[in-house]
């Protein structure tokens, strides 16, 4: 019972997102990831941190920390006030010389992932650090490897792909017809974009939105989208263009849905069990402390966030392997 529930409340949700996503495409990205993204993070990252972070190796942890660190610290230099502490050939340094090996970070974390599973020696994340190097080697440079890695793994890959995987999960483990449902809603309402005339929204983006979206690069993901789907041969970005607004529909509802989904599933999850006094009012505090930044400058908020975004992503490699796995075995739990 409980599970029919939920599977009827995600049908709500999904229909919800996608139309608030056709209405409000930029406006609504822009909300979820600011409001909604910092408590999904901190939320997530404990339950994960509960379940001992689903691998045999339970110092794997740390090289997520640091890894995550090191993927930080082009953002947080970036802003604008550390001129005032330090000198533009540290900052350039510090952000476009380590930013070249965000990338080499992300794949080793997920490589190691996989090892870290298994295996609970340190020769496990030599083993993945000299698989990551060597393969890095090969295709660091290549389009395929900069797109995948790059851009979608941390973002389209991590709140589409991955959140179908799951439905797909939890409809093999327990059969409903709203959850056989919501996998097809899922994946046909951003194919009926296809055949959507968005002209009929008469968007109308404020400098604001436009200059928010602009100045936190958020536009390079709709940009790489458009290359991949063959829109434009070049990375180009338009907000009125009618393909790249339908870009920006299934951006938004991927974003929207991944971050409801979770917070719907709390029952079922059990998430919230972990939640003792003290780490709510942590994490509560954290999270409104983000959320104060974000209304002061979004690009603070960002900044102030993107460790907690990228190390819930890393830290839930595990689990997606272990999904990937589970979807083709015949056990059920």
């Amino acid at each position: 019972m409980k599970t029919l529930y939920i599977d009827k409340l995600n049908l709500i949700l999904l229909l919800i997102s996608f139309a608030l996503a056709c209405f409000l495409p930029f406006e609504l990205f822009l909300f979820a990831y600011a409001f909604l993204g910092p408590l999904h993070y901190l939320t997530e990252t404990n339950w994960i941190a509960d379940k001992n972070y689903f691998v045999a190796n339970k110092n794997w942890k740390y090289l997520v920390l640091v890894a995550a660190i090191i993927y930080s610290i082009p953002y947080i230099f970036s802003l604008s006030i550390m001129l005032e502490f330090l000198n533009e050939s540290t900052i350039t340094f510090l952000t476009y010389k380590i930013g070249k090996y965000t990338n080499f970070v992300l794949f080793f974390i997920l490589i190691s992932a996989i090892l870290a599973l298994v295996y609970k020696t340190y020769k496990a994340f030599v083993i993945s650090f000299l698989i990551t190097l060597l393969l890095s080697i090969w295709t660091y440079t290549t389009s395929v490897y900069l797109l995948i890695i790059g851009v979608l793994l941390p973002t389209i890959i991590h709140v589409y792909i991955f959140t179908i995987l799951f439905m797909v999960y939890g409809v093999k483990n327990k059969k409903t017809i709203y959850g056989l449902l919501n996998i097809v809603l899922i994946i046909v309402l951003p194919l009926s974009l296809v055949y959507l005339d968005v002209g009929i929204f008469n968007y109308q983006f404020s400098s604001e939105v436009k200059n928010t979206y602009l100045s936190n690069n958020f536009h390079l993901l709709n940009a790489n989208l458009a290359k991949l789907f063959g829109v434009y041969e070049d990375l180009k970005f338009f907000f009125y263009e009618k393909i790249d607004l339908k870009i920006q529909i299934f951006i938004a509802f991927a974003y929207i849905y991944h971050y409801l989904n979770w917070f719907s599933k709390t029952t079922i999850i059990g998430w919230h069990k972990q939640l003792t006094n003290k780490k709510t009012i942590i994490i509560l505090g954290v999270w409104i402390g983000i959320l104060l930044c974000y209304l002061y400058d979004f690009r603070l908020g960002l900044v102030l966030s993107v460790f907690l975004s990228v190390s819930h992503v890393m830290l839930e490699f595990p689990l997606n392997i272990i999904t990937i796995q589970s979807l083709f075995s015949k056990k059920t739990t």
